[in-house]
């Protein structure tokens, strides 16, 4: 999941009493489980009242599309099969890439880090991740899966 949340303007056309529920607009792009594009944006609920709140404005694969998306490498594998080099790397790409990336993995092996922040897999992460961006005022966040949504 890609998560861009945008910044807020520099003024606010609203009044303070309608900002109880704000948060910043965000783009969502979820690629797996559940495909989806979503534009988290506030909006003005119906009424005389200036009441804002968020609202998702989605854009749900399986809700649009009924016929099965392939598998993970489903259509890499069938290109393979099928010689279609369209969505693979040339010779000369993968050895730059290769060029490019050697020292920094030989640099990490040379020089073993004795504070690296592990973490068990089934967290979320560790401590200092935090930490790291709270001391820019921000927090990560979590986006509700469609399921939890219901």
């Amino acid at each position: 999941m890609i998560s861009i949340q945008f910044k807020d303007v520099p003024h606010l056309i609203f009044p303070t009493e309608a900002l109880d529920a704000w948060q910043q607009n965000r783009l969502i792009i979820s690629i797996q489980p559940e495909m989806s594009i979503r534009l988290e944006v506030q909006a003005k609920r119906p009424g005389l009242d200036m009441i804002l709140n968020p609202v998702d404005l989605v854009f749900d694969y399986s809700g649009t599309y009924k016929s099965e998306a392939p598998e993970a490498y489903e259509t890499l594998l069938l290109d393979v099969m099928m010689g279609d080099q369209t969505l693979f790397m040339r010779g000369d790409q993968v050895e730059a890439a290769w060029e490019l990336l050697m020292p920094i993995l030989l640099a990490w092996t040379a020089k073993k880090s004795v504070s690296f922040p592990n973490y068990s897999a089934d967290s979320w992460g560790p401590e200092v991740a935090e930490a790291l961006i709270a001391k820019d005022g921000f927090h990560w966040f979590t986006i509700p899966t469609k399921s939890e949504k219901k």
